[in-house]
């Protein structure tokens, strides 16, 4: 079980390297979305290393995968296709193809998709294997589309990185409860290193330098380790991963003509209240298993 100091030295120290690596990339010049996911990554995997989390290798188990492949691949791919400033539409076909490997990625040697006790017996057919990779994939891709399409609306630098940031605390929390406390921990440093590169981009407001693929498919891996390794529900799974769009809200008519700032505050509101309708509903199952013990 974590400390509460060291969990709280762990998050401060995320954001506060996420936040300092993306000033001091902007004060020396230097552009754009490649110095975001550097801050965010360094964030992120400081803090993991303060909690004593890090991927083993060779990788086996779904959170060395989390750690070791999917997240260092979408910072990776979100530095150089957004550095290269790829037309919409192959970043939208970039965008599509990170979204479906997270799943096989993830998923992979498990008993979801290998016959460990001999032919067939695999919990998902081949068939029905593939399409449940492409629909995932899709509704990330889509999800996914919708977030820049709401950066790029708003104009603000921190709406949709706050947004993800607080659905990846809440996603956090709720695998936390549903018996992958390990897997749900992970997503804590992440949000502190999103939160802390945000405010220092918020002083310039520089939202098209900005990866909120990142932060997405953080918080889809987390996810995806709490319903598939955990007893996360699919409900609450589907509330935290599409909360991040009601940030979108307020750009819609008549909310648009209100104040940018006032938008930027009502959009994180919209999505904090999904995301804690979505934990207390975990906790209280949390609460009820309890008891019965």
């Amino acid at each position: 079980m974590t400390e509460p100091v060291t969990l709280l030295e762990a998050l401060t120290a995320a954001a506060m390297v996420s936040a300092l690596t993306w000033a001091i990339g902007r004060w020396a010049g230097r552009g754009g979305c490649w110095v975001w996911c550097l801050a965010v990554g360094l964030g992120f995997y400081l803090g993991l290393a303060i909690l004593g989390v890090r991927p083993r290798w060779p990788i086996r188990e779904d959170q060395d995968r989390f750690l070791g492949l999917v997240l260092p691949g979408i910072l990776a791919a979100e530095a150089v296709c957004r550095s290269l400033k790829t037309p919409s539409r192959l970043g939208a076909a970039a965008r599509l193809v990170a979204a479906t490997a997270v799943a096989p990625v993830l998923l992979h040697g498990s008993s979801y998709v290998v016959d460990h006790a001999g032919p067939g017996s695999a919990e998902w057919p081949s068939a029905w294997r593939w399409l449940i990779f492409g629909g995932l994939g899709l509704a990330t891709a889509c999800n996914w589309s919708g977030l820049v399409w709401i950066q790029t609306r708003s104009g603000s630098a921190v709406r949709v990185l706050v947004a993800l940031a607080t659905a990846a605390l809440g996603a956090g929390l709720a695998v936390m409860l549903s018996g992958y406390a390990s897997g749900g921990l992970t997503a804590l440093p992440l949000a502190a290193a999103i939160v802390g590169a945000s405010i220092a981009a918020s002083f310039r407001a520089e939202a098209p330098d900005t990866a909120p693929g990142v932060g997405l498919i953080g918080l889809e891996g987390v996810l995806m380790m709490g319903a598939f390794f955990g007893r996360l529900r699919t409900a609450e799974a589907v509330v935290l991963f599409l909360a991040p769009l009601l940030a979108g809200i307020p750009e819609a008519y008549p909310l648009s003509r209100l104040g940018p700032r006032f938008r930027t505050v009502l959009g994180v509101g919209l999505t904090a209240c999904a995301v804690a309708a979505a934990t207390a509903t975990t906790w209280r199952r949390f609460a009820a298993d309890a008891v019965g013990l």
